[in-house]
């Protein structure tokens, strides 16, 4: 029999791996990597993938985008999720969401500041969501753009001969703009989700305490109903140097910052 689904809502640079690789260490508990994501669920290949759903689902029922309507998008956001969790019985599970894959889950009105369907379904049907986020949007932004000319987004992708010491010069004002939206975003999920069960969780507080028996853990834990199998071992970990050691022009990016009320971000 299928288990019970929670949602991990978060941000590019958040943590999220981290995170999911705790939660998969979580007894009787399988985590759903980015369902939206057909850079890490091929949907050729995955039948976890919501792209790979939609294109099996129209196979069966053309009439769904021929004649849409409010009730028929319901009840195949319902049966994605019905899907998954049949997949992965008799787990629960929990379904890695980006910010910016939410609207795959619009039906075809979607007012951008309007609370998503997806977290109105939730609500509805009392799906807990996790949601994770990067206090520091400097160093959530920086670590995006050099992971983006690294073409390394995740530690096990590090070969042997790579140099992830390399300095880079970044453009000091595109980085604080991008900071600046990307805590507005924050903020915006945080209004969006305020009415859904959900407990919210901060990069910072997983990077210094996940896995190591601390009040994170008993949160976490307690919130999704479930206890470790065994010892934490991530297999994610960090690896971008600290932004003075990495950013060659650190001192312009620091005055940038300062201008505009985000100096806390840097030492």
């Amino acid at each position: 029999m299928p288990g019970r689904t929670f949602l991990l809502i978060s941000h590019e640079r958040s943590g999220s791996h981290l995170a999911g690789d705790f939660l998969g260490a979580l007894a009787g508990f399988r985590v759903v990597d980015e369902v939206c994501n057909p850079d890490a669920l091929r949907p050729s290949k995955h039948a976890e993938s919501l792209y790979r759903f939609k294109y099996d689902f129209l196979i069966r029922d053309p009439s769904f985008m021929l004649e849409p309507t409010r009730k028929g998008h319901t009840e195949f956001v319902a049966s994605f999720f019905a899907h998954l969790a049949k997949l992965k019985a008799p787990n629960d599970i929990v379904v890695d969401i980006k910010y910016g894959h939410a609207h795959n889950f619009e039906w075809w009105w979607c007012p951008p500041l309007v609370r998503p369907f997806l977290f109105v379904f939730c609500q509805e049907r009392d799906v807990g969501i996790v949601h994770l986020y990067r206090e520091n949007v400097i160093e959530a932004t920086v670590s995006s753009l050099i992971a983006d000319r690294r073409r390394i987004w995740h530690s096990w992708q590090v070969k042997p001969d790579s140099d992830m010491s390399t300095k880079h010069h970044l453009p000091a004002y595109d980085v604080v703009r991008r900071a600046k939206m990307l805590k507005r975003q924050t903020e915006i999920f945080k209004e969006w989700t305020a009415s859904n069960r959900k407990l919210e969780l901060t990069y910072e507080e997983i990077a210094a305490h996940l896995g190591k028996g601390t009040e994170t853990d008993a949160m976490l834990t307690a919130f999704l109903g479930s206890k470790l199998k065994s010892d934490f071992q991530p297999r994610h970990q960090k690896v971008t140097l600290p932004l003075s050691e990495i950013v060659e022009n650190y001192d312009e990016l620091k005055a940038a910052c300062v201008k505009e009320d985000l100096g806390w971000c840097l030492p």
